[in-house]
């Protein structure tokens, strides 16, 4: 889902799609052990190259290699680049990721037969860059929270989309409000 509509900032990129699908999908435990495998192992470089565990560990099993490379220079651009990245005041973002990014895929592996599905979304206009961990009997929801980015990211990266509401009031009414969604890898 690419961002939705002007007063509502969630999306279900690349990454929130794909660690959401491979947490259901056959083999979940051993792609997310994988996955944490090597995202730890880029522990003692800062996490840099941490977009490169993405395509190798999480994209490579849903999207085609065009799309992979146009994702992946992305992360690497704006998200974890210390000199082009948004949010630069707060960077390097690597670490920030990655860690939750860790501790989520613990708490959906922790003691179960099969892990726990993850639920994650990127949530925009927050005070800093943070990554929460919620978990509950049935699942583990990471939500990527960040301040509003230098500028929004072209539509072809956008991932799968899921149904949305939110509550607002407007006009003096309160309602829930679906909110539409659009775009696709």
């Amino acid at each position: 889902m690419g961002f939705v509509g002007p007063d509502f900032s969630i999306a279900k990129g690349p990454v929130t799609h794909c660690l959401d699908e491979l947490s259901t999908g056959k083999g979940a435990r051993k792609g997310l052990t994988a996955l944490a495998k090597a995202v730890a192992g880029l522990r003692r470089k800062n996490f840099r190259g941490l977009e490169h565990v993405f395509a190798e560990h999480l994209f490579a099993y849903f999207y085609s290699q065009a799309s992979i490379k146009k994702i992946t220079e992305h992360l690497g651009t704006y998200w974890f680049n210390e000199q082009t990245g948004w949010w630069r005041d707060v960077q390097p973002i690597a670490p920030i990721y990655a860690v939750g990014l860790l501790k989520t895929i613990d708490e959906s592996l922790r003691g179960k037969s099969r892990p726990l599905p993850i639920d994650s979304y990127w949530i925009i206009g927050y005070r800093a860059v943070e990554l929460m961990t919620l978990e509950s009997k049935s699942q583990v929801t990471l939500l990527i929270v960040t301040p509003e980015p230098g500028n929004r990211a072209p539509s072809g990266i956008w991932g799968e989309s899921s149904k949305v509401w939110v509550t607002v009031r407007r006009d003096g009414k309160v309602a829930a409000l679906p909110v539409k969604t659009k775009g696709k890898v």
